[in-house]
């Protein structure tokens, strides 16, 4: 294990960074993060979530526009925000979160977390064996190329932080210059989102709408529990308002983009009887399809293949965190080898669910604005409210395992009880519509809306109160 350690592999799990192992910080510092942000969102996921808007919502593209753009202006800024906590503490997220929750608590929304980015890493890796296998004219089934993509993910993860930083500078020059590609091959036809075939085929209704816009809750805002995984390596005076922007520009820019071109080329498709039968097999099959399906269209496919493992290894990285967090006795663990340990874990389940894409991505996406909405508040108030200005004094360091000095968490548990019923309440799904939702003509889905805003309310003053009387 010193062996590994010494070339190189980063070995540290949840335990908090200290100074003298940090960088300096430069301007560099924070190209550094928006490159790494965005490398992780100009991928082909981005694209398949854009194409649900009209394909699975009914949405035309005006209204596809306004829905990504209004919703992630506004989900984009709370992983940013969270994101510069990391170098004032020194710690990762879901530790933050032992401060504000409990030790315990806090071991349940890991495991909420770690099944989010499980399931991003089935997705993930779906679309990446699918780039693979068309990048091999289909020699390479789809269960071959998700192996290969999970195991370039590992190995990158395994290395660690640093290794995570260069990947990004590597792949989204890339991947952006491929999606220049696309826009120079289809930007005549672009014109086409409001043809007379995609306004026949989209129909915009309320509930559309606000279906698409939980999608986008769940797509943007579950950043929010891995966001200060990544910015522990800059040091603890790392000005807060230059590393928010840093972030959410690296968020924002390629989530609304490219899933406004997944969009217009799902609409586009519609008029063009050969995109259109690749759009309604996957993602990968509409962008070969427009490439030409040629040798070079095989040669992209494998380069979009780079953008995948680009979110992968971060993925990956990040759910050994969260695993620590969820069973602690897994910090004598070295992190390396909990990568193989959540790869051993998705292979599986996104080999089972490669030909059922669509309907995973919706529902699953879906389903993670109700968690984040019980998690956000207290992640983004207990250091505003309680432990401010965020440093080493006001989360102290020496309790981060310490589950006798850490909150207990009555304030989560009460605000989590009185915003899980309002949750089920406003739910619109296809396997569940909450009574409030059943009472809006379209069944509208407040889910992730009516829960933030009741454990806002009720953590603040509980929080006050136990802060008070347990002095936690």
């Amino acid at each position: 294990m010193d062996f590994l350690v010494e070339h190189g592999v980063e070995e540290r799990g949840i335990q908090p960074r200290p100074e003298d192992e940090r960088e300096r910080l430069s301007a560099w510092s924070y190209i550094q993060q928006y490159v790494f942000w965005s490398a992780l969102n100009t991928n082909i996921l981005s694209f398949s979530e854009g194409m649900l808007g009209p394909t699975l919502f009914g949405l035309d593209f005006k209204t596809t526009v306004l829905v990504v753009v209004l919703f992630n202006i506004v989900m984009c800024a709370p992983p940013a925000w969270l994101a510069t906590n990391g170098p004032r503490t020194g710690m990762r997220q879901m530790v933050q979160a032992r401060y504000g929750m409990g030790f315990v608590p806090a071991m349940v929304i890991s495991a909420a977390n770690c099944m989010t980015l499980l399931g991003y890493l089935s997705l993930t890796t779906i679309l990446g064996g699918q780039c693979l296998s068309l990048a091999s004219d289909s020699s390479m089934s789809w269960t071959v190329g998700i192996v290969v993509v999970a195991l370039i993910g590992v190995f990158l993860s395994f290395i660690g932080l640093r290794a995570l930083h260069y990947l990004s500078l590597t792949s989204l020059p890339v991947v952006v210059l491929l999606y220049l590609v696309l826009l120079g091959l289809t930007g005549s036809k672009l014109h086409l989102v409001n043809s007379a075939v995609a306004k026949a085929a989209t129909k915009v209704t309320a509930g559309g709408v606000l279906g698409f816009g939980a999608s986008q809750v769940g797509f943007s805002v579950s950043y929010g529990g891995i966001a200060s995984d990544f910015t522990t390596l800059l040091p603890a005076n790392t000005p807060r308002l230059p590393l928010f922007f840093a972030v959410y520009l690296g968020l924002f820019f390629p989530i609304v983009l490219i899933q406004l071109f997944g969009a217009a080329l799902s609409l586009v498709a519609l008029n063009i009887p050969r995109w259109e039968a690749a759009s309604e097999i996957a993602a990968p099959n509409l962008v070969f399809a427009v490439t030409g399906e040629s040798h070079a269209a095989r040669f992209v496919m494998a380069l979009f293949c780079l953008s995948v493992v680009a979110n992968v290894a971060p993925t990956i990285y990040s759910c050994g965190l969260s695993l620590q967090v969820v069973l602690p006795f897994l910090t004598r663990v070295p992190r390396y080898f909990l990568a193989i340990l959540v790869i051993a874990i998705v292979l599986p389940v996104a080999i089972v669910g490669a030909n059922h894409f669509v309907d995973v991505l919706s529902n699953f996406l879906a389903v993670l604005g109700y968690w984040t909405a019980l998690y956000l508040p207290p992640a983004i108030l207990e250091p505003l409210l309680f432990r401010n200005p965020t440093n080493t004094t006001t989360f102290p360091v020496a309790i981060w395992n310490k589950i006798g000095k850490l909150p207990i968490g009555l304030a989560f548990i009460a605000s989590s009880c009185a915003g899980i019923p309002l949750a089920a309440a406003g739910m619109s799904q296809t396997w569940w519509n909450g009574w409030i939702s059943r009472k809006i003509p379209g069944g509208h889905d407040l889910g992730f809306e009516l829960t933030f805003a009741v454990v806002t309310l009720v953590f603040v003053p509980l929080r006050y109160l136990e802060r008070k009387y347990t002095g936690r």
